[in-house]
């Protein structure tokens, strides 16, 4: 991007917070606000230029600028945590989660954890409040995952004591909250409450929104970046004075489908805005530019063409930048599926990926190689060489789903599909779950999770 542009949206955010301001719904924030000397007139709090220059200046540091980024580290795989829906891949239906189905797609997302899946609950479960779906969820990852006890976003009031408390029962305490602001230029909300009702627990808050150029922005891009900074940056002022905690924040764009009125997710817009919005990210902050295309949701409903397309075309550009984490697997339609059977079809991909930026060795040892030619002339050929048994699997990618073989040797086998091999696949890695929490551990946050429930 011209630096004149990046300068030039920075500038305009500023008059934003200026003459437009952010909206706090809220009557006591907003009074606390103007008791501190910002600028009030109905519902919006204006920012004057001076102050959010005085506060991106101190963001930004001492970094010279935009760099490329460093080096990238093991592949890994994300789901995501809010799917209220779950794909059976036996009978092709999308129905609601519940406790025991989630419960048998976590324990398979904990088996699938050496293949570089960062397990985590993969849904939200609807036999339960929806106010304490989040405190379920997370039972769900701990009780059942190696890699549960993470905190899960807890989305509600009613929910965040409740997910707090068991994450200090699981040495993983809730210390930084998210603030979700509104598109456009708003600060309200369930995630801006729980902060500032919890902010004495916390060590930092972060702020930033998911503003849809065309939707809840404007078309330009430009234009689309200045608001977003603006929301951000003054959001990240606000909240700050308020809380009197460190603040992050950051400056995102998400595509739109304007036909559908839907995010866009797994389009070429989607990996585009990931790169404007890392190299805005860069400038505004004075760091270098992150390892940015890692996003791999999709608009597809249903495991197949679409999603497999869209992740192996997101998956490997990505890569190619240097990016190694992706978030999104084997999660369909934006964020509303989880489906086991597109998450086999998504570590086949992470493989493909993986071979497809591994740095191959060319060291050479002219004895060993004339020992080796001589020894396949005599036997045949180099296929059964002890060398080409020890060290194949280093040159080449052996995948667990994509067929490699000729037309003849398919028939030979029975023409298997990639689906039937896939269902094939989940019903034998299912049974291999091994994983209980330590005993004390699992009466602490059952205890949590009974009084979650009786508390709605």
């Amino acid at each position: 991007m011209p630096p004149d542009d990046l300068a030039a949206i920075e500038a305009a955010a500023f008059r934003i917070l200026s003459e437009v301001g952010i909206r706090v719904g809220d009557d006591e924030p907003r009074a606390r606000l103007a008791k501190a000397g910002f600028r009030v007139a109905g519902d919006r709090v204006h920012v004057e230029p001076a102050t959010a220059k005085a506060f991106v200046a101190e963001t930004r540091g001492t970094a010279s600028g935009p760099e490329v980024a460093g080096t990238p580290g093991p592949f890994t795989l994300q789901v995501a945590q809010y799917p209220p829906f779950l794909h059976d891949s036996a009978t092709d239906v999308i129905a609601p989660f519940t406790m025991a189905t989630l419960a048998e797609a976590v324990k398979l997302l904990d088996v699938l954890a050496d293949r570089g899946v960062c397990t985590s609950p993969c849904g939200q479960p609807s036999d339960v409040p929806p106010a304490v779906q989040a405190v379920g969820a997370y039972w769900t990852a701990a009780t059942y995952s190696r890699q549960g006890r993470s905190p899960v976003d807890s989305k509600t009031e009613a929910a965040i004591p409740f997910v707090m408390e068991m994450a200090e029962v699981l040495g993983e305490p809730v210390r930084h909250l998210p603030v979700y602001m509104f598109s456009p230029l708003s600060l309200e909300g369930e995630s801006f409450r729980i902060v500032l009702k919890y902010k004495d627990r916390l060590a930092s808050v972060s702020v930033g929104g998911m503003p849809a150029p065309g939707q809840s922005a404007p078309i330009r891009l430009g234009d689309a970046f200045a608001m977003a900074t603006a929301e951000a940056v003054g959001g990240a002022i606000l909240v700050r004075e308020l809380t009197k905690l460190p603040v992050h924040w950051y400056v995102n764009l998400f595509p739109a489908d304007l036909k559908a009125m839907a995010m866009s997710f797994g389009s070429p817009e989607n990996f585009l805005f990931h790169l404007y919005f890392a190299e805005v990210y860069a400038h505004q902050h004075g760091t270098r530019w992150g390892q940015a295309a890692y996003n791999l949701h999709s608009n597809a409903k249903l495991p197949g063409a679409q999603a497999c397309a869209e992740r192996a075309s997101l998956m490997t550009a990505g890569a190619l930048l240097g990016a190694r984490y992706f978030e999104g697997g084997g999660t369909l339609s934006l964020d509303e599926v989880h489906s086991p059977e597109q998450l086999l079809y998504d570590l086949e991909i992470l493989d493909h990926v993986r071979r497809l930026t591994a740095a191959p060795s060319f060291e050479v040892d002219a004895a060993r190689c004339i020992g080796e030619v001589q020894e396949a002339l005599r036997d045949g050929g180099f296929a059964a060489l002890e060398s080409t048994r020890e060290r194949h699997r280093d040159l080449y990618w052996h995948p667990m789903l994509f067929d490699r073989d000729f037309l003849s040797g398919w028939r030979a086998r029975g023409e298997p599909t990639i689906r039937a091999q896939a269902r094939a696949l989940l019903a034998e890695l299912r049974p291999r779950h091994d994983f209980h929490l330590p005993d004390a551990e699992q009466k602490a946050i059952d205890a949590i999770w009974a009084r979650a429930k009786a508390s709605v």
